[in-house]
């Protein structure tokens, strides 16, 4: 926006020509005056003029100074008539830097509008009929912001959030509601542990008519539609902006804004910039505000979000991690995706990290930001790149090439967009999404490859649910009364095993990722020179009460410790500090070592696991269900 500050310099300017105008008028008038006096003198001395010598000696006199007085008033004209000319165009310049700060707040004011109907959750992105930008015409001007009348957008999105999540029953019902508006295919995950009374599957009216989940629950060998190309997951912690990015990379309007929040897994297939088929899988984001309704509330809030992270990462090919400010949080949860998938079979090994600024409206703090959040991060191990890209410049609505700057370390890729309801977001964003779009269109997908939602889903959940609670949980795909609904529950077989009971604790080296209250914790010590060397305190705890087994390179220890105490004593128990119960703790033991344990045993309380050096440097990949 043009600066307020910028009309004091011009209008001094214009003051100052107005005062040098009114100081020429004021010589003119006094030459005036002496004109009129040499008048007076002049028929004083003819009268006085004895001789016709002394009568033209006058004559000559007078001319003389009325010549140069004259000449004076003519230069005076001149420098007047220039200043004159020097005002107006100065009073031009002054109009159009006034028209221009009025159409730059007329935009500040639009802007503002859509940040209101984003945070409500109102703002249609994309009107696909109609994509003219061209903000140089006034009657387009509203463009720049959205192709709908404000008032209009909002009733129409109040409508549409009034049933999209909290009725999505009643939200497929809705007339007037285009595709790129819902999601194909929702699993509303909202307790891990309520799979045995079922987790609640929402599809879509077009999905639905695809006939691709209608009667699989009774009928398994109906024919199914399945979906083509390769299936990108947005990811990121709470209310980051994922489905931002979502519907800017598919030109869709995909419901967001604070009052919207993304269930579970939601699915979405995609043809971007036509031709280029996706599949793309939106999670509801990780820390996000928990309900409390029991000391459990927190902890099974955490497995869950951890369970639908995994689940994810076995569904997808590719991944987009969403941050805002580049928090140790950030980094503790895309270095745990990197490990993954470092230790995956995917291709695609890089994980593209796009940073949402959405504050920033400045170039100065995003080359700020850019600094210190990014490339002084990666100093020893990244590299700045620069791609030239095309994208339809949102001020007139012609194809422009920008180069994009971005940053590559060994397993990521990192790009910066802005505040997309600013000026410097309608210069920056289109080409960032156009890189993103870019690399999408780019990667491999296996030839041939097909993605069914359903056979997915179910498959992999019940081999992270069986990892996840140690025991084999078999999940399936049930009709319900509504043809939009279905339900994803436990087997019956498996629900005579009993209750699922939240894993105790958890831990690898991003740090401690869940932990009941009511769980044994054993203290920890890890030493790491010659030999890898655990120490745990385990007090009480004999050899015979000790479960170790290894998954690839990973160690996991399990253990009892049991009250000394029957349980009848409980009502009568005074005081209680001492910790009782199951834990299960998981080391990721570094590659320089052999992943086989050397020696483990017990002695006076404290449980020693030590490794030796990996002599050949070789990583096993096979999975040992326990050590030998």
């Amino acid at each position: 926006m043009s600066s307020l500050f910028q009309e004091v310099p011009l209008r001094k300017v214009i003051a100052d020509k107005t005062q040098k105008i009114a100081i020429l008028v004021m010589m003119l008038k006094d030459i005036q005056r002496e004109e009129e006096e040499i008048l007076k003198q002049f028929n004083k001395m003819t009268k006085d003029a004895r001789t016709i010598k002394e009568l033209y000696e006058i004559m000559e006199m007078i001319n003389y100074e009325m010549s140069v007085r004259n000449d004076d008033k003519m230069m005076i004209l001149d420098e007047i008539t220039h200043q004159e000319e020097l005002l107006l165009t100065e009073q031009e310049s002054l109009q159009k830097q006034m028209s221009t700060l009025s159409k730059d707040l007329e935009t500040s004011e639009k802007f503002q509008q859509t940040r209101s109907l984003r945070q409500t959750g109102r703002f249609l992105q994309f009107n696909h009929s109609n994509h003219n930008m061209n903000v140089e015409s006034k009657s387009l001007q509203s463009n720049i912001i959205t192709s709908y009348d404000f008032e209009e957008q909002s009733k129409l999105n109040d409508k549409i959030q009034e049933n999209i999540f909290n009725d999505p029953i009643k939200y497929n019902t809705q007339e007037g509601i285009d595709e790129t508006q819902v999601y194909d295919w929702i699993l509303d995950i909202d307790l891990i542990n309520n799979v045995q009374q079922g987790w609640t599957v929402y599809i879509s009216k077009q999905f639905e008519a695809n006939q691709e989940l209608v009667g699989l629950a009774n009928n398994d060998t109906k024919a199914q539609i399945k979906w083509e190309g390769a299936t990108v997951a947005v990811v990121g912690l709470y209310d980051k902006g994922k489905t931002f990015v979502l519907n800017n990379l598919t030109q869709s309007n995909l419901p967001s804004g604070k009052k919207v929040t993304t269930k579970g897994i939601s699915f979405k297939h995609v043809d971007v910039d036509s031709g280029t088929q996706l599949i793309l899988v939106d999670t509801a984001g990780s820390y996000s505000p928990v309900k409390i309704q029991s000391a459990m509330s927190i902890v099974e809030k955490e497995a869950t979000e951890h369970f639908i992270i995994d689940l994810v990462f076995e569904l997808s090919d590719y991944f987009i991690c969403v941050v805002n400010d580049f928090t140790s949080l950030d980094q503790r949860y895309l270095d745990r995706l990197s490990r993954y998938i470092q230790n995956s079979s995917k291709t695609f090994r890089e994980i593209i990290v796009v940073h949402n600024l959405k504050e920033i409206e400045t170039a100065e703090i995003l080359q700020h930001v850019w600094t210190t959040q990014v490339t002084q991060i990666y100093s020893t191990g990244g590299s700045i790149q620069r791609t030239k890209i095309a994208a339809t410049n949102p001020r007139i609505n012609e194809l422009q090439e920008k180069h994009v700057l971005w940053f590559k370390t060994q397993y990521t890729r990192h790009v910066c967009l802005v505040s997309d309801d600013s000026q410097l977001g309608l210069d920056v964003n289109p080409w960032v999404f156009s890189l993103l779009k870019y690399w999408l269109k780019a990667v491999f997908v296996p030839v041939n490859r097909q993605f069914s939602v359903c056979e997915n889903i179910l498959q992999y959940a019940t081999s992270k649910l069986t990892q996840y609670f140690k025991r084999e949980v078999n999940v399936k795909l049930i009709d319900t009364d509504n043809q939009f609904v279905k339900k994803i529950v436990q087997m019956e077989a498996d629900l005579q095993d009993g209750e699922l009971k939240i894993p105790q604790t958890n831990i690898d080296q991003s740090g401690l990722i869940l932990a009941r209250p009511d769980s044994f914790a054993p203290a920890t010590d890890i030493i790491a020179n010659d030999k890898y060397i655990i120490y745990m305190d385990v007090p009480g705890i004999n050899e015979e009460d000790i479960e170790m087994y290894r998954q690839n390179v990973v160690t996991i220890v399990k253990g009892n410790r049991k009250k000394p105490y029957q349980e009848e004593q409980s009502d009568h128990i005074k005081k209680q500090e001492r910790k009782y119960g199951e834990f299960t703790l998981s080391f990721r033991i570094p590659e320089n070592f052999e992943r086989k344990w050397k020696h483990f045993g017990i002695e006076n309380g404290v449980l020693k696991i030590v490794y030796e050096k990996d002599k050949d440097d070789i990583v096993p990949n096979k999975f040992v269900n326990q050590a030998q």
